[in-house]
């Protein structure tokens, strides 16, 4: 009888270097592949089984959305990706998708994290046949993470679904979010999982020790090369996103939106034009402080390996 293949889940979260790692990990497919390990593109992960997976999570969940994918629907779908998936017989096998427990612009627009993270991940975890060995996740600090996610919400939002910057702001430093909670929640539905977490911050520090991880014990890590197209979607500067928010108060969100590629090749991310940073000192303090805080509680999760710079 062959034996399950070891299956390893990536899950983002977003802005923390995930477009690296699942470029890296699409570069280095073949010699991955010599040594037993089958990586899925990350594009075929989201259009064959996330994206159907939310489609029927959020009919469940009772949000319009389209298109509607019935259980017996997303069941044929799903068994038909990962039945191609396990063709080949692989030993091990990565999947990766930030967008597993929802959207960037959920984050935006509640001020929260993942809001409806339970119901997205519980139909997500029952389709894989065996289930999922490992979970591997990086998390930032919130003052940057949402910072970084409102710029990814402002390239593709469309006037209906606006959230203006102070509107933000004030979500986030209502709700507080708390990354332990999430992780809470992925310990819940991958019960029986081994999972790993790591900071953004120190992922240039430690992403040897991450991909060693993620590929297991047979694979080089040392010789995993370098992602060809690191500047493929830049994020835009500071100033080109300050003067997309005038835009907006000036000439409405509908025809602002409009010019968003314009401004970002006009004030392109570097020195001259800066970072995006909507937060007052006060505020970024204080969201770093429970940041700092969190970690220390997520250090003691039973449920969670935390990898640290300067910790074998």
């Amino acid at each position: 009888m062959t034996q399950d293949p070891y299956i390893v889940l990536h899950g983002g979260f977003h802005k923390t270097a995930t477009s690296h790692i699942q470029s890296t990990l699409a570069r280095n497919s073949k010699q991955l592949q010599r040594a037993g390990v089958s990586y899925v593109n990350h594009r075929t992960t989201r259009k064959r089984l996330t994206i159907p997976v939310q489609c029927n999570a959020f009919e469940k969940i009772g949000i319009g959305w389209d298109p509607k994918i019935s259980d017996a629907e997303l069941t044929q779908m799903t068994t038909e990706f990962f039945d191609e998936v396990l063709l080949s017989k692989p030993e091990r096998v990565i999947v990766s998708d930030e967008n597993i427990a929802g959207h960037c612009g959920h984050c935006v627009r509640r001020g929260g994290l993942y809001r409806w993270r339970h119901k997205l991940l519980e139909v997500f975890a029952d389709q894989f046949p065996n289930g999922v060995d490992e979970v591997h996740l990086g998390i930032r600090n919130y003052a940057d993470f949402f910072a970084s996610a409102y710029v990814e919400y402002l390239r593709s939002v469309n006037g209906k679904w606006f959230v203006d910057e102070q509107t933000m702001r004030l979500n986030v430093m209502s709700k507080m979010p708390n990354w332990n909670a999430v992780l809470t929640t992925i310990a819940e539905i991958f019960s029986r999982a081994k999972i790993f977490v790591w900071r953004y911050e120190d992922f240039r520090k430690i992403d040897q020790r991450i991909f060693a991880n993620l590929c297991g014990s047979e694979v080089d890590v040392a010789a995993l090369k370098e992602p060809k197209d690191q500047n493929k979607r830049p994020t835009a500067s500071g100033r080109a996103v300050r003067e997309l928010l005038q835009l907006i108060h000036k000439d409405g969100a509908d025809a602002a939106l409009q010019r968003r590629v314009e401004l970002q090749e006009t004030f392109p991310r570097g020195k001259e034009f800066g970072s995006y940073n909507p937060w007052t000192e006060q505020e970024r303090t204080h969201l770093t402080n429970i940041y700092a805080r969190d970690i220390e509680e997520i250090k003691k999760n039973p449920n969670v390996e935390f990898l640290e710079f300067g910790y074998a």
